[in-house]
């Protein structure tokens, strides 16, 4: 069927990538349960086996990077060819837009209550205790480990991309692959961990912005809502990849993220100030305290439920983001971006987490929506409760706002993630990629998640992320090589 399409295709991994996504959507839906059953045993199974790797790993890999930043090499200037240099602010912008999507500002507000819940049933803490780490591990989660994750492809591909300007960016291109069916192989990877990892971003954006529209509108949330949302995504997403509004990626994020910052620091002004900002500080401060002990920490249902999913989803996500983040550093040092990736992604999350978090528990604390009931008994959906700790303060504006800020974020980060495995589908990802192939990425990147919302939501995408995240481990440590290697062949003056 691809015969006569464009030669600068390659056929046989968009074949194969089509061809997996069809046989995924196949089993779900002929038997959803028994695919559903099938999928949680074998990640019950793959998580415990390799939650080690995962923790001591993801650990293990921040201090590398900081100390390849603190080196001599860290000097090192990323060179590339036909791409623009950004200001810092620009750059900044980029990088927390392309790496973050909308779901942030959907785990700032319900995180906290998944952990409060698993530790007032399964340990003797304090009641202090149990809310300082109810508040620290949505913090640990999304701080310096997670982007580290992020930071390690985009530094293997900027050095590689430097010393030889032609390397495709692609597993197979940045690691040297020569054998035919081990380049086949790493394409897949790549392109699987993309679509995977966007997809799970994807699969809890839309029943939030439905959710959202719902109480704007004042209409029942119902499946054709539901699909109606995903419909107007699928074809902003589809209008984006295909009239290539990439280039205007960089004004979109630096609006984005003004946007957001407002937005945060409205519902600190508005919302109760005092407590957030002190308890802000008691959070943050407890994680620096505890963050060796939670990033070593196994055995327990927070590490094996929760931290080994997050590592499995920004592995998977990382090859689009380390994509994306190269190809707007040109001129950047490894130090910057090393030192920008880890703090600039980190602190912009810990400052969402620290707000929206604080403002719910207040919530909770107050006796006016006890949230850790609601999703303990299934009494209201995780996006309703955002939309209705959001409505709390009684400014539909703030609404508004928000569902603008979801859909720009949502129009950056996967615009991004078309380009990139429209990219990585070429023979040459030199080359531009063709509308076409980005039309047929975007519409993977939604088909996808629709489905695994009609599986069983985030159990869902948690249990195919850590599934799909097992090669990625291996690749990983191949990528940490290929940098020493490159690091090494460097003559720094």
């Amino acid at each position: 069927m691809l015969k006569s399409i464009n030669p600068n295709w390659n056929k046989s991994v968009i074949s194969i990538t089509i061809l997996l996504s069809l046989v995924l959507s196949i089993f779900v839906l002929i038997s959803p349960e028994y695919s559903s059953q099938i999928l949680k045993n074998i990640y019950n199974y793959l998580s415990n086996m390799f939650e080690g790797f995962f923790m001591y790993g993801s650990f293990a890999l921040l201090l590398f990077l900081l100390v390849l930043a603190s080196s001599k090499f860290g000097s090192f200037k990323v060179k590339l060819s036909n791409k623009p240099s950004y200001s810092m602010f620009s750059w900044s912008s980029m990088l927390f837009a392309g790496g973050i999507g909308a779901t942030l500002l959907y785990w700032s507000t319900v995180e906290w209550i998944e952990y409060y819940n698993i530790l007032k049933n399964n340990s003797a803490l304090s009641d202090k205790e149990l809310m300082l780490y109810s508040r620290a591990y949505p913090l640990f989660h999304w701080g310096f480990s997670a982007w580290a994750i992020y930071c390690l492809p985009a530094v293997a591909f900027g050095i590689a991309l430097t010393l030889k300007p032609d390397t495709n960016l692609t597993f197979s291109g940045i690691l040297g692959a020569k054998n035919s069916f081990n380049r086949f192989i790493l394409d897949i990877l790549f392109i699987g961990a993309i679509i995977c990892g966007a997809g799970v971003g994807l699969g809890l954006s839309f029943p939030l912005i439905s959710s959202v529209i719902s109480k704007i509108f004042v209409i029942e949330r119902t499946v054709t809502l539901d699909i109606f949302t995903i419909i107007i995504c699928a074809f902003i997403f589809g209008m984006s990849a295909y009239v290539g509004v990439q280039k205007g990626i960089r004004r979109l994020s630096n609006i984005n993220v003004i946007m957001v910052i407002i937005f945060l620091l409205i519902i600190l002004l508005l919302g109760p100030s005092k407590y957030i900002l002190s308890n802000s500080a008691d959070s943050f401060i407890f994680l620096l305290k505890e963050y060796i002990p939670m990033s070593v920490s196994t055995g327990t249902d927070i590490s094996i439920n929760w931290s080994v999913f997050y590592w499995a989803w920004w592995l998977a996500l990382a090859p689009m983001i380390g994509t994306f983040i190269i190809n707007v550093s040109n001129n950047k040092s490894l130090r910057q971006i090393i030192f920008g990736t880890i703090f600039i992604g980190s602190f912009g999350c810990i400052f969402s987490m620290m707000i929206l978090s604080n403002l719910s528990i207040s919530l909770f604390e107050s006796g006016y929506i006890n949230s850790p009931n609601i999703i303990e008994n299934n009494l209201m959906s995780k996006e309703e409760l955002v939309v209705k700790t959001i409505s709390s303060l009684n400014y539909n504006y703030l609404l508004i706002a928000f569902s603008m800020i979801l859909i720009i974020f949502l129009c950056t980060t996967y615009d991004s993630a078309t380009y990139v495995l429209a990219s990585a589908s070429m023979k040459d990802s030199s080359m531009e990629s063709s509308k076409s192939l980005r039309v047929l990425f975007a519409i993977l990147l939604v088909v996808q998640p629709t489905l695994l919302m009609y599986l069983n939501g985030v159990d869902s995408f948690k249990w195919i992320m850590v599934i799909f995240s097992i090669p990625l481990l291996f690749i990983y440590l191949m990528l940490i090589y290929s940098i020493l290697k490159n690091v090494y062949s460097i003559k720094i003056t």
